[in-house]
Parts: structure tokens; sequence; C-alpha cells
């Protein structure tokens, strides 16, 4: 984990994630066990397949990330807002 300083957020804990036709990079941002004025955050890519937007739902589930943002620039189908939500 990177720590970071920081403007005050609404959230303690969010995620942004880049979505991508075949990867999705998503960051993590929550509050540093160090220092309280700090941010830790984190970077991973996952697939776009079923198994790894699971996996990507269970990362964030281990940290408590309960608010994502995203972005993407082309056209999003399948399964990937039901499966993290309907996990």
């Amino acid at each position: 984990m990177e720590e970071v300083t920081d403007e005050p957020l609404y959230r303690d804990r969010v995620c942004g994630i880049d979505i991508g036709k075949a990867q999705m990079v998503a960051t993590i941002r929550v509050p540093s066990d160090k220092d309280p004025s700090r941010r830790a955050q984190e970077t991973r890519s996952f697939g776009t397949t079923k198994r790894e937007v699971l996996a990507l739902a269970d990362w964030l589930r281990c940290w408590q990330v309960p608010a994502v943002v995203m972005e993407a620039t082309g056209v999003i189908r399948g399964h990937r807002g039901t499966v993290c939500h309907g996990r």
C-alpha cells in the first residue's frame, strides 16, 4: 500500500475503476493504519470474465469498500453490474 496525503473525502473507503473491453484497473483509497491524516491506496488489474469480476468484488469486500465509481469509454454489456451487486 502506498500512503498519500489528500483532501478530506465524503467517504473513508472508495474505489475508482477504469473499465476496458478486456481489463479493469481499480484503485482503492482507505484510511492509513499508520497516520489518520493520510490515506493508503492500492491499484490492481482484473480481467472482465465472471471469475475476475468476482475477484474484484472479493477484494473490495476485504477492504470494506462500500462505494465505487467507474469510467468507461465504450459500451458496457453483460454481467458486470449484476455480479457485483447480486453476489
